[in-house]
């Protein structure tokens, strides 16, 4: 597949899951695909889409700028999974993933519904109104 077609892909997701056309779950499996140098550091979330069950995570790795000097990154890995949890392809990395795993927090974390009961009748108020001190 080449990068065009894949950004194309990873930007459709990202638009369908703010418009939940695309619905993620938590799921409790740790992906396979992780190397032994590679830690997880969040939830890991996975969806279907057109009969393909993809998973999305955050992980990191140790990035050595000389032998005993290195550095932790945190990157974001998008792929393909099989009926057993192999990853069967994953998504390059330079693709617009931190902006979908984002969307995918912000939506399962069901942050929308919280702020709505939460402020309920207050919401019309102004925020002039507001007395913060």
């Amino acid at each position: 597949m080449n990068n065009s077609k894949a950004y194309k892909i990873v930007a459709k997701f990202n638009r369908d899951t703010k418009e939940g056309k695309i619905v993620w779950s938590i799921t409790r499996e740790k992906p396979s695909s992780l190397s032994g140098s590679e830690n997880l550091i969040d939830d890991v979330f996975v969806t279907q889409v057109l009969e393909k069950k993809l998973r999305l995570y955050r992980f990191q790795y140790k990035s050595y700028y000389d032998e005993d000097i290195y550095e932790w990154v945190d990157k974001y890995r998008l792929e393909f999974v099989g009926i057993w949890g192999n990853s069967e392809w994953t998504f390059p990395y330079e693709m617009p993933i931190f902006d979908l795993y984002e969307s995918v927090r912000y939506k399962v974390s069901n942050i929308d519904k919280f702020m709505e009961d939460f402020l309920g009748d207050d919401e019309g108020e102004e925020s002039s109104n507001l007395n913060l001190f």
